[in-house]
Formats: C-alpha cells, sequence, structure tokens
C-alpha cells in the first residue's frame, strides 16, 4: 500500500519522503478527507446562527449582520424563491453587487436546495443574457440597481432588498414575478444530498459561448473541509473577488462555516488598493486571497500610506496567476510581523483549489502539494506518471473533481476522464491542459500550458474564444490573438483588407465580451506572417505585439509632435494656471506603451485595465506631481478629463498625504536596510 505522502507532515510544506521510483503517482496524494459525508455548507452556516447569533457574519461598507440576522434572511430569500417557482435542483441568477445583500443571496438560493449563478455586473447585457440562458435559470435575484439589466429577458425577479420597494415590485411584474402570497413548496421537503448542484460559475469557451461549470454540494462541502483543515481558526476574510469569479468560492464559505467574519469589498474599494489597505486596518482583517498583480498594488499602497494598515494580517494567499519570485521578496521584506504566504493553485472544474505551498520566508517559487482530498497524476500522453524531473501534464482527481460543463456531455466527456488510479471504482479526474514536474522536494512546478488557454488578471481566457467572436465581426477575414508577457492583456490582429482601420472593432467586442477578454489593442493587417505549413506564424505576432503601440487614428486630434517631454514636475505640482495635458498625455503614453495619445478617448478604448489604472496613477504623480485618487481616475477617463480635475484641484487633498507617505515609504526602506544588515552579520 502506497503510503500518504503529507501524512505526518504539516499542510503545504515540502516533503521528499514516501516516494518509490517505480510510483510516482504517490507524490500526489493529499491528507485523507472523513469518511463520512461532509455537511453541506450553507447547514454548517445554520449552524453558527444558533450557537453563535450575535456573531458578526459580514460586513461591508457601513453595515454588518450578525450570523442569526444572515440566516433569517436567507430564509426570507428562500421563500420568495421558491414563491417564484423554484424548486430543487433548479439554478438562480445572481445579480447583486458586492454587500452583505450579496452574501444572504447565495445563502438563501442554497437554502432553497437551487443552485446559485452568479452574474458579473461588469460584462456587457448580452453577456450577461447569454449566461442566463445557458445555465436556463429559473429565477433572478436582483437589487432595485440590477434589475432593469434583466427586465427585458421574461425571468422572475426576485428581490434582495429585506423591504420590497415599489420600483422593484414593478419591475418584478412587468418580468413576471409570482405573486408574493403564493405559499411556494414547503422548504423542509425533499432533503437535499451532495448529489444536488450548487452553483454554476462560467468560463470562456472555445468558441466565444459561456461554458458553465457544475459544482455539486458534495465538491463544495470536501473542497471547503479541506481549506478549515489548512486555514485553522476563525477568520477575518477580506473578499476582493467578484461572485463570479470562482476564487471567491473560498473566501466566501472557508470563512462562513469557520464561524469567521467575512469583509466585503465594495466594488468601488476592491480597484482602489489604497481604501483596500484601510479596509485590512478598519476591520482587523487576518486572511486575504487575491491575484498576485492585485497584492503588488496593495503592498504599493500600503508602502506610501504606512505598512501599519497591515499589521493584522496573518495569511496572504495568492492564486490565479503566476506568484512572481520579486513579490515574494518585498512580501516578506515589508511586513514587520510573520505573515505567511500561500501559493495556491486550482482551475474550476476542480473546485477552486488542488494544490498549495505555504511559505514562511523567501523560497523557490511553486504550486506546492496537493490540498487534502485531492490526488495529483503528472502524466504522459499515454496516462502514465512520469518520474520527478520530467515534464507532463497535470490530471486531478479526488473530492472536489466537479460535475463537468452543464449542458455540454461532449465538452465534459474530453476533459473529465475516468480515473485509473482511485481507490475506489467510478471515480474520475480532471485533464487540466497544464504542464507541470514534480521537483526533488515533491512539489509541482507549473510550466504553462499546452494549448490556448491563458490567465489575463486572474482570468481563464480561451483565445479561441476571442478569436472567433473577432473573425465574427463584419469585413474581418481571419484573427489571431496573442497575450503579453506580463498576462496583464490581450492583443489582437485583425486580417482585414477592406477595412480601412480598426477604431471600431475593439468597440465592437465590449458590446459582446466581458473585459477581461477585449484585447487591449487591434491592429488589422493585409497579411499575417505564415509558418511553413501556412498557418498565422503567432511567434512571429508575439514578438509584434511586444512593439510600442502605433498612433492611434484619432491622435489626428492631439499637437503635431506624438512624443511629449515635458518637463520634471516642480515640487507642490502644476501651478493654479498652468495646463497639465502634455504631462497627463505623457502619463499615459508611458502606462499604455503608445507613441502617441489622444486627449478625447477613453483609457480603456485605448487598451488600459483596472490594473494598468494603479500604474497611470504613479505615472501621474511623476509627471504632474499631482496624485488623483483612484476612483477619481475611473469616473474621469480621458487625457483632457484628468487634465482638468487636476487643473482644477481634484488632487490636491492628496497633496496633504504625499509628505506623509513618502516619509512611510523612507521608514520602510531604513527598516529593509537595517534587516538587510543584521542578516549579514555573523552569528
Amino acid at each position: 500500500m502506497t503510503r500518504s505522502l503529507q501524512s505526518d507532515v504539516l499542510p503545504g510544506r515540502p516533503v521528499s519522503e514516501g516516494f518509490r521510483g517505480d510510483e510516482p503517482e504517490a507524490l500526489g496524494h493529499g491528507l485523507p478527507l472523513p469518511r463520512a459525508e461532509p455537511t453541506p455548507v450553507h447547514e454548517l452556516v445554520a449552524r453558527f446562527a444558533r450557537v453563535t447569533p450575535t456573531a458578526t457574519a459580514v460586513s461591508s461598507g457601513d453595515s454588518a449582520i450578525g450570523f442569526r440576522a444572515l440566516d433569517t434572511w436567507a430564509d426570507r430569500i428562500a421563500s420568495r424563491l421558491a414563491r417564484a417557482g423554484v424548486r430543487r435542483g433548479d439554478r438562480v441568477g445572481v445579480l447583486v453587487e458586492p454587500s452583505t445583500a450579496m452574501v444572504a443571496t447565495v445563502l438563501g438560493v442554497l437554502r432553497a436546495k437551487a443552485a446559485y449563478v452568479p452574474v458579473d455586473l461588469a460584462h456587457p447585457d448580452r453577456r450577461i443574457a447569454d449566461v442566463l440562458a445557458d445555465a436556463r435559470v429559473g429565477a433572478v435575484v436582483v437589487t432595485r440597481t440590477a434589475a432593469d439589466r434583466v427586465s427585458g429577458l421574461g425571468l422572475p425577479l426576485v428581490p434582495v432588498e429585506e423591504t420590497d420597494g415599489t420600483e422593484l415590485d414593478a419591475a418584478a411584474a412587468k418580468a413576471g414575478t409570482a405573486d408574493e402570497d403564493d405559499p411556494g413548496a414547503d422548504l423542509e421537503a425533499d432533503p437535499l444530498t451532495g448529489d444536488d448542484p450548487a452553483y454554476l460559475i462560467y468560463t470562456s469557451g472555445s468558441t466565444g459561448e459561456p461554458k458553465g461549470v457544475e459544482v455539486g454540494h458534495r465538491e463544495l462541502a470536501a473542497s471547503t473541509l479541506a481549506r478549515r483543515m489548512v486555514y485553522a481558526g476563525k477568520p477575518v476574510f477580506l473578499l476582493v473577488s467578484p461572485l463570479a469569479f470562482d476564487s471567491s468560492v473560498a473566501g466566501l464559505w472557508g470563512t462562513l462555516t469557520a464561524g469567521g467574519q467575512l469583509v466585503v469589498a465594495g466594488a468601488e474599494e476592491a480597484r482602489d488598493p489604497e481604501r483596500l489597505s484601510r479596509l485590512v486596518e478598519r476591520h482587523g482583517v487576518t486572511q486575504l486571497l487575491c491575484v498576485p498583480s492585485l497584492y503588488s498594488v496593495l503592498l504599493d499602497a500600503a508602502e506610501r500610506y504606512g505598512m501599519e494598515r497591515l499589521r493584522t494580517l496573518e495569511i496572504v494567499t495568492t492564486a490565479g496567476e503566476p506568484l512572481p519570485a520579486e513579490l515574494m521578496d518585498r512580501h516578506f521584506a515589508l511586513h514587520e510581523r510573520p505573515v505567511a504566504l500561500v501559493n495556491e493553485y486550482g482551475p474550476t472544474e476542480a473546485t477552486v483549489w488542488a494544490s498549495y505551498r505555504r511559505y514562511d520566508a523567501p523560497g523557490p517559487v511553486s504550486i506546492g502539494g496537493p490540498a487534502p482530498g485531492v490526488r495529483l497524476y503528472v502524466l504522459d500522453e499515454r496516462l502514465r506518471p512520469v518520474p520527478r524531473g520530467t515534464d507532463g501534464e497535470l490530471y486531478i482527481g479526488g473530492a472536489g473533481v466537479s460535475r463537468g460543463y452543464f449542458g455540454r456531455p461532449d465538452a465534459t466527456a474530453r476533459v473529465f476522464l475516468d480515473d485509473p488510479f482511485a481507490p475506489v471504482p467510478g471515480a474520475r479526474m480532471y485533464r487540466t491542459g497544464d504542464l507541470v514536474r514534480w521537483t526533488a522536494e515533491g512539489t509541482l512546478d507549473f510550466l504553462g500550458r499546452r494549448d490556448h488557454q491563458v490567465k489575463i488578471r486572474g482570468h481563464r481566457i480561451e483565445l479561441g474564444a476571442v478569436e472567433a467572436a473577432l473573425g465574427a465581426l463584419p469585413g474581418v477575414r481571419e484573427a489571431v490573438v496573442v497575450p503579453d508577457p506580463a498576462g496583464t492583456s490581450l492583443t489582437g490582429f485583425a486580417l482585414a483588407p477592406s477595412l480601412p482601420g480598426a477604431p471600431d472593432l475593439r468597440e465592437r467586442l465590449a458590446r459582446v465580451l466581458p473585459a477581461a477578454m477585449v484585447p487591449a489593442r487591434i491592429e488589422v493587417l493585409d497579411s499575417f506572417p505564415r509558418t511553413v505549413n501556412g498557418k498565422a506564424d503567432r511567434a512571429r505576432l508575439r514578438d509584434r505585439a511586444r512593439q510600442p503601440h502605433p498612433e492611434p487614428e484619432s491622435a489626428a486630434a492631439g499637437p503635431a509632435d506624438p512624443t511629449v517631454h515635458p518637463a520634471p514636475p516642480q515640487p507642490g505640482g502644476a501651478g493654479a494656471d498652468a495646463d497639465p495635458t502634455e504631462a497627463v498625455r505623457a502619463a499615459w503614453a508611458e502606462v499604455l506603451q503608445a507613441r502617441a495619445v489622444p486627449v478625447d478617448v477613453n483609457f480603456f478604448d485605448l487598451g488600459g485595465h483596472s490594473l494598468a489604472m494603479f500604474q497611470l496613477q504613479d505615472a501621474l504623480e511623476r509627471h504632474t506631481g499631482r496624485r488623483p485618487p483612484i476612483v477619481a481616475l475611473f469616473r474621469h477617463t480621458t487625457v483632457m478629463a484628468q487634465a482638468e480635475l487636476i487643473k482644477g484641484g481634484g488632487a490636491q487633498a492628496h497633496d496633504a498625504e504625499a509628505e506623509a507617505r513618502r516619509s512611510a515609504a523612507r521608514r520602510a526602506r531604513a527598516l529593509r536596510a537595517r534587516r538587510h544588515t543584521n542578516q549579514e552579520q555573523p552569528k
């Protein structure tokens, strides 16, 4: 019998024992889960409503709610869903902004024995409609502000508010909501089992259609139990992931089923690292999970305003993107107190996570070993395990393997296979498409993808889906899409000789695709470079994508000289009468890597994205001497508008804090220097 590799060590720590050369698959055996059927997550939350009824369960904005109040709210929503005709196993759309109401909604959907289908409100209406149609939802839970987005789809709308306002009542009646006086179904009848669906989360399909991963209660409960085994205690967890992003599952259910406090960042807070750092300080946050690129800008903000804002953190978990070694070094250099760094890996199809590596000091970056209840296999093309140090494809087995793709049996059969290594018959494993290798210490090195799937700002994107959408636009004969090396944006190339340019191709894509799938820039070419077999030469197109952006057609409205070299800003920034337009343009050109920047075009239409906006904030401070608030930049998205913001004093409120930020940064640098000196002293 093969000995479990991690049966006698702390989770996440590298181990080298328990491996024999003829059994390389033994490397991937995680700690076993209890044999008993795990309790569904919403039932565990209900227990805390009885045991610790007044303990804070969820905080968001200025509101906080205890476990008993949350439980009561969820019951009300479940009753409304029953009156709307929702029955066991149905799917329910969720269009609710990040808030306490969002948490009550998903809890209420599970209480109604239905599966929740979260929809990102940042997506275009067409995408939202496609997801709800593909999931065949029986109802949609909405807030007043979101109701209009789906009011024309003919679906029952169920209000999430405690008190039904007349506006929402009217919108729901228009869409066909059931009568509130209808007694509905008995929620206690027909008991729930682990085979019932818990949620559907959508990823991009290879042909552009949304593709829903269906996760059952058994998989969700097992994955959440494994998380509590690894992350012990009652956390105060900062949730920054949108509900439609699968990492939200980790924070939401991992926290509430442990009796912890979930701090939900609002939409504007989640894109402002300075406000996120204030949330950590205000609520005493102990745990955080986000993509590495967001954690990097959060550290930037903490350096400016003082690392004391993050003093309560105990564990920071990164996932969704490769962890840069430089970010790991910054993490341990900046935190004055011990803060563990955990690097997680896992696809949506394996219920959020499958492997992890905990760091208490800098070390080689890896995705670690298996989470509890997980089996990891590194296999060759004939599904044979490969020895250490050999590249292979990662397959995931165990309790977290999901049902597959909702309504797509063929797509499910392609990647959900029989597991020949499982201890019980009938088990399945998921083919990830990721290339990995086992290291000498028994952890996994991530080597990249074997197909055209990429991660952009933490979102899993099928390049074929974007190419299909771009190629379907009128006048486009062929399309190729490539990622940038940093994994923050895409570049599209369209073979469209009849089109004079590409000023509106990106705008058309933005109407049907989520923001992460829309290329930052699109170039229209007369021909593609070709390989010897006639295919588009992606390597040469990737090289072209790395070059600075060509001058956009609308730049003709700008100055004749597209290269802007403003004088260095004077202390205190631009004077009251100075025109900062050229300095703002220079900042944009730096961030967007563009030769010219028009003054009247939206930042996001020129290829910017939310993480690039943080870079723009830094560049504006360098070029103008002023640092506008990040929320103001999201509201003023052209060069002209930002120049007026700076000239009109919109950035002056932050000038008073500039010296404090610089002082905090100087103190942090001095602290790092002292640590470095102490480390070099002979012992």
